[in-house]
């Protein structure tokens, strides 16, 4: 078994050998098809491992917001390359996703598309098997055709209930 050492300290299983991130608070829009999975442009980060027992802790977080009323009806996930990982198992014509956002501000019996945010959190350990540079993203996935405003909400007027914020995937190479 390889031992890695920094400064000659050997390092115990489970140590963090590297941390890369990307924050993303600029606004965008970006088209979703339905039914298609859809990689949020922006929000990626690459790690190259340094063993191909290593693992990788992924962490992301999306500040965003559907176009669509049946925004409840998606999904998001995390890619490595074009890998979807960590998903649920795949059976019928289901969603396949990670993580869901819950039905946020209902009004007068509807869902309020309009100025109320999604902001999701995932996280997930993966074993790439590879000393490769691998690239991690997030991806999103909905029901219905429309817009995903990233880091802003669809009505985006100067207005104290009109949320700005951010967006951000972090990597860690844990040492296996």
């Amino acid at each position: 078994m390889a031992i890695i050492t920094l400064n000659k300290l050997a390092l115990p299983t489970g140590s963090i050998l590297q941390v890369q991130s990307t924050f993303y608070n600029t606004t965008f829009t970006q088209s979703i098809s339905a039914n298609t999975d859809t990689e949020i442009s922006n929000i990626s980060v690459n790690i190259t491992p340094s063993s191909t027992s290593n693992k990788i802790m992924i962490f992301g977080r999306l500040f965003s917001e559907y176009s669509e009323g049946s925004a409840y009806n998606s999904g998001y996930f995390f890619r490595r390359g074009s890998t979807k990982i960590g998903e649920g198992v795949a059976l019928g014509s289901r969603s396949i996703v990670m993580a869901t956002h819950g039905t946020n501000y209902i009004s007068s019996g509807g869902y309020d598309a309009g100025s109320t945010p999604e902001t999701i959190n995932m996280f997930h350990i993966d074993s790439p098997s590879s000393v490769s540079q691998q690239t991690y993203t997030i991806g999103y996935r909905a029901e219905s055709a429309g817009t995903l405003y990233v880091n802003r909400t669809v009505l985006d007027t100067n207005s104290t209930s009109r949320e700005r914020g951010s967006s951000e995937i972090i990597v860690m190479e844990i040492k296996g």
